[in-house]
Formats: C-alpha cells, structure tokens, sequence
C-alpha cells in the first residue's frame, strides 16, 4: 500500500441538488499525497445524521422525482441521490470553477465534470491555497468563475517567454502591455509557428484567410498607421489569429466578424394555471384564442394540475374549437381504435411471429427497452410494475399503427414521459401519436433527419458565435455529434423529469419559431463554451463533458438564452436564408454580398494596387501593405510549398477517406452518447 500524507481536510463538504426537490450528500473532501502522485478525494460521510432539515442527506438511488397522483390533490415526493466518490490526480485536472455562492466544480483533461461541491463550514480558498502548493492557476480572461491549472514548470516558461516582449501590445488595444495580454500574444506567436512546421499548407491558408478577414471586414481606418513600423505590424496579425494556438493538420479556418444584433434580455413566466386558462374558454369548452394561449404556455409552462388536460391539446388528441361534448366524444371513438389495434397484435399467434420478422424483432426490441427506461422513477420502478407494461403495449400498438416507422430505439423515452402524465393507456397512445407526427424524422433508418438538424446546429452556431464554431472546426467537433442525444430524445437524458416535462411543453407550442429545439441545443452550448474552449477540449473530452452536465442543466436560464438567441437572429439584417428557413422567418431580399459580386466581376482583371475604395465599405489593399510585407515574410516558406503542383492530387485523395472517417465518427459517437 502507499504511503500517504494528508495535507487537506475539509467535512461537510455537500453536493449541491441538480432540483428543488433533491437532498444533498455530505462528504469529506481531501488533498493527499501518495507515492505516484497529489490526489483530490472527495467521499460521502459515513456518518450522514443531520438535524437540519435544509441539509438533511439521503444517499440511496438515483435521481429525484416529484409524483402526483392521479386526482392531483396530493404531490408525493421521493428524494433521491446517488453521488460517486472523486479521486483525481492533479496531473488530470485540467480546471476548477467556483460559482458565485463559492461552491466549487472540478474538471478534469478528459472532460469529466464532477458535481459542485459546497462548503457548509470552512472556505473554498483553503482549498485552493494548499492546491497552489503543487499546481499553477490561472483565471480564465473570457469566464471570471472558471480557474484553469498548469503544471508549475510550464507556466514558469510561459512567465519567461512573456517577459522577453518578443511581440509588441497592440496600438489601441485596451489592456495593452498588461501580463495576461503579453502572454496571450506568445501564445500565439509560438502557436503559429508550430502550426506552421507541422502543416504550412493549412496554416498559410488560415493565417492569409485571417488577414483578409481582418482587413476587409475591420476597415481601413483601423489599418492606417501613423508609422510603417514592423513591430505594430507584427502585432496586428497575431491578435487577428485568434484562435491558431493548437491548430491541428488538415483545416482551414475562415471565420468572419459577424453582424448580429445586440443579444436582448428575455423573461420567463410562472406556469399557466387553472384559473389563467378558464379565461380562454368560453361557455361550452371552445378556446377562444389559440395562439395567445400556445404563448402563455411558452413563456411559463403548465401547471401540472392542468399539464393532463392541455398536453391532449398541443399533441392533437383534442381539437382546440371543440366542445366539453365533442372533445369526450372524440375520445371515446379513439379509445375503441386503440383497443381495435392492441386487440390486432394480441392476437397474432407464434406460429405467424415465426413467419412474420419484422413483427417479431420490432417486439424483441420493445421488451428490451421498456425494462431499462425510467427504472428509477417511482411511477415505473419495481418488479411487476404495471406501468411497464402499458408502457410496453401502447408502443406494441404504435407498430399496428405505423408498420413502416414501427419502433426505434429512443421512442421509449419519448413515450415514458406521457404515460406518466396522462396516467391513461389510450389517451397515452394518442398524444404519442401526436409527439411521433412531430419527431418522426429522428428515426429515420439513414439517420437523415438526425444528421441534417446537426448541420442546422452547424449554422445557427456558425451565425451566432463564429469564434465558438473555428473553435470547433480546429478540434474535430464541428460536425456536433455530441449534440445527437439532446436531439433524439428532446433533452430528456439531460433533465430531471420535471424540467423535462416543462421543457417538452414549451417546444410543443410552436412558439416564437419552428425548431426551437435547435436555439436549446445553441444556448446549452453558449453556456459551456468558455469551458470547453478554456481547457481545450477535443472531440472526446467534448462528448465526455457533455455526457457529464446531464441533470446540472439550469432550464429556465437556458429557455431565457434560447429565446434572446432567436430575438437577436430575427432582428439582425444579412442572416443567411439558410438560417431564415430552419427558424422559418421571411426569405430576405438579394444581399449587399450579391451586389458586391457582381461589382467584383465588373472590376475583374483590372489592377487593385491602386482602387481607393468603395462606398460599401471595401478597403484599399494598399492600405496595409506594411502587413502584407511582413506575411509574406513570415510564411514565404509556406507560399512556396503552396504553389507546388502535388496539392491537388492529395488533398482529391484525402476526401474520400474524410468522408469514410466522418462516418465512422457519427456511428462511434451514436454508440457512446445514447446506447
């Protein structure tokens, strides 16, 4: 066994609930020295007895659920958690990120995200004062909360390489001559020449990409010198090659400054209650006014009193104009169609399911499925549970139903959250139905639907934050597959049931635009993005993170961002029509872009060393001739390597091993994200 020496203690150490209903878990956390190594331990208490109730700890199961039962006159909770211990060696801890109520989360290389941990007694900063003694830390510049780690050594050399001032500040730059800005100038020098040893090819692109973008976009007022000085020069290119520090083989990185409007602050509302909705009905049950009640729904969600009876109304089951008379008739009809149908199924005997595969793997599947879904949960936990055996035969009866679509894996979790509502087998049934109408491209047997809704998070991201997207791009994560369960099954392996069940009625409105979901899916990704860019992170540590923030998730934080996304692109002028078309907003008229091609081709084969400009704002080449010079004789090495005659041949035979490798890519990501 290894000798061990305990540096740091701290008790009653708490985890911080993902709900309002969940308890915390005390433990002890720890900083230990070993023979191999500084560890991190944080482990549960082993004495777990409180008197505070507010801190009262239950240590048992999984997650917590609220149940209501079927009069909803009685809310039962079942508070539940099960926290695994933390042991982490500080040569993989790569970060560590301290709220504003100073609990304290741990992230290590890989991408694991650990639980927030609170200090009940004692401070966070007695943890951070021993964990100096080993490491280096350094705030985030972009994320104030977020502390990134460094081996001592190198963050040694990197203070030495800051201090030689190889590159000047930039003129004008706010903060200029301070030590995170000269280091973050290193960075980029020595970045870009590493990048440049190891593939000229696509460093000269992006660094000449970058300049251009630069330059025509910035204009020419910010290029003008006073002076023709190298130096001023030399700095410009580098703080205009943002993002080169790590750059891998293979891309090409073009990015331009984005025109959007200002993000604006959007608010959420209190559920829709019993009261707020009679005021849409009128005397026989009609509702009055759709559209501004699918609104009210949007900005606040339902009540759950009231979630059973308006969930039939937004997945089709009842007809809004309908009467209290008709919408009862309606469900008695569509009750006597699921019997028919479930009766269809029942009744196949084993001698036809022999000669009847797909009936008989499609029913294989389901049985599989419905005994791992929702387990833990009150409503379906327990041996014999009849719960789950509805739940198995309103998705047997979805495959009499819809033969062609029949059952995919994923459609339990769709389905689980709807038998618990509507606490009813065919009204269950009904409202799947309706959900699937929906969805139903998620399941597509190619795998179509869920690959184009990724490349329309591809240009919504593209859009709304370029410097995320070249981030991406860099590190092998633009094709998104880590967003593949949050669109499959609409969030709900990321959510408690509750949010989920908030979260799934508020994107069944249709409100404020169609694939709102998409603006989710953006807004969870704007929320961690300073700590996936911050620490580095991969494709693999990207997925590993993601995985990891399930039931952390602020929901209504999330709506609020998703929304104000949405507000920002509808108010913004030149957003693609690509864009316009997954958020279904009017198709712009020709853009300046267009113009300016056309006045482009006009000018085509004239000379430019001497165009002084035009009204739409392009810039005089000449202008920064100064800068021009001084990449030319940076990358002149790259230049020549470009011009040779081989690069087109090989980069026509790296493009169907690309493909075949993205392909590869999805399928592995598919397997290790959602099954």
């Amino acid at each position: 066994m290894d000798e061990e020496l305990l540096v740091y203690e701290q008790d009653e150490v708490y985890t911080l609930p993902t709900s309002q209903e969940e308890l915390s878990v005390s433990g002890k956390l720890r900083i230990i020295e070993r023979r191999h190594g500084v560890v991190v331990e944080w482990r549960c208490s082993d004495d777990e007895a409180t008197t505070d109730s507010e801190w009262a700890v239950i240590n048992s199961a999984a997650v917590t659920f609220t149940h209501h039962n079927v009069s909803d006159s009685v809310e039962i909770s079942t508070p539940r958690r099960n926290v695994r211990p933390i042991a982490i060696e500080l040569v993989d801890l790569r970060s560590y990120r301290i709220a504003d109520d100073d609990s304290l989360v741990l992230i290590q290389r890989d991408g694991t995200t650990h639980p927030a941990l609170a200090f009940r007694s004692g401070s966070v900063l007695c943890f951070v004062e021993v964990l100096l003694r080993y490491v280096a830390v350094k705030r985030s510049e972009k994320d104030s909360n977020l502390y990134l780690v460094s081996d001592k050594r190198q963050a040694a050399m990197d203070e030495e390489l800051s201090a030689m001032n190889l590159v000047p500040p930039r003129r004008g730059f706010p903060g200029a001559g301070g030590p995170n800005h000269w280091l973050n100038t290193q960075h980029r020098v020595w970045g870009f020449i590493n990048n440049l040893k190891r593939d000229p090819y696509t460093t000269t692109v992006g660094a000449l990409s970058k300049f251009y973008d630069a330059v025509l976009y910035t204009g020419v007022e910010g290029y003008i010198r006073e002076s023709d000085g190298a130096e001023d020069d030399v700095a410009e290119l580098f703080h205009s090659l943002n993002g080169f520090e790590d750059l891998e083989p293979g891309y090409e990185l073009l990015t331009k400054k984005g025109t959007l409007a200002e993000r604006p602050d959007v608010d959420r509302l209190a559920p829709l209650t019993h009261d707020d909705f009679q005021q849409f009905l009128d005397d026989d049950g009609r509702i009055l006014d759709v559209e501004p009640l699918k609104q009210r729904i949007f900005k606040g969600g339902i009540h759950p009193n009231l979630r059973r009876e308006l969930w039939c109304f937004l997945l089709g089951h009842n007809l809004w104009n309908s009467t209290y008379i008709q919408r009862e008739e309606r469900r008695r009809q569509r009750e006597n169609l699921y019997f028919t149908m479930k009766q269809q199924w029942k009744t196949i005997t084993e001698d036809q399911e022999s000669r009847f595969t797909g009936f008989k793997e499609r029913r294989s599947l389901i049985e599989k499925d419905v005994n791992r879904t929702d387990r833990n949960h009150p409503f379906f936990e327990g041996e014999h549970n009849p719960n789950v055996v509805l739940l198995h035969d309103v998705l047997m009866t979805y495959v009499m139903y819809n033969f062609d679509l029949g059952y995919v894996q994923g459609m339990s979790d769709l389905l689980a959250p709807i038998l618990y509502v509507t606490q009813n087998e065919a009204t269950a049934f009904w409202c799947f139905v309706g959900y699937m109408d929906i969805v139903y491209r998620n399941f597509d047997m190619d795998q179509s639907g869920m690959k184009q809704q990724l490349k329309d998070v591809h240009q919504i991201v593209h859009l709304v934050d370029p410097e995320l997207m070249s981030y991406l791009e860099v590190r092998d994560s633009a094709n998104f597959y880590f967003c593949f369960r949050w669109l499959l099954v609409r969030f709900k392996r990321e959510l408690n049931y509750a949010s989920t069940l908030r979260l799934w009625e508020v994107l069944w409105t249709g409100h404020p635009c169609p694939n709102f979901h998409l603006l989710v899916a953006v807004a969870l990704l704007d929320t961690e993005k300073n700590t996936i860019m911050e620490n580095k992170f991969g494709f693999t540590e990207i997925l590993k993170h993601i995985n990891d923030i399930s039931l952390r998730i602020d929901l209504d934080a999330t709506l609020k961002k998703a929304e104000a996304i949405y507000l920002q692109i509808a108010s913004s002028p030149n957003v693609p029509d690509c864009v316009r078309t997954v958020l279904g907003l009017p198709l712009q008229e020709p853009s300046t872009s267009q113009l300016r091609i056309r006045k482009d081709d006009e000018v085509d084969g004239k000379a430019t060393d001497d165009r002084s400009g035009s009204d739409d704002g392009e810039v005089i080449v000449a202008s920064g001739a100064g800068l021009v010079e001084v990449v030319s004789n940076m990358i002149g090495t790259a230049v020549r390597h470009l011009s040779g005659d081989d690069l087109t041949d090989a980069t026509l035979e790296v493009i169907p091993r690309q493909q075949d490798d993205a392909e590869k890519c999805f399928e592995a990501a598919l397997s290790h994200q959602f099954i």
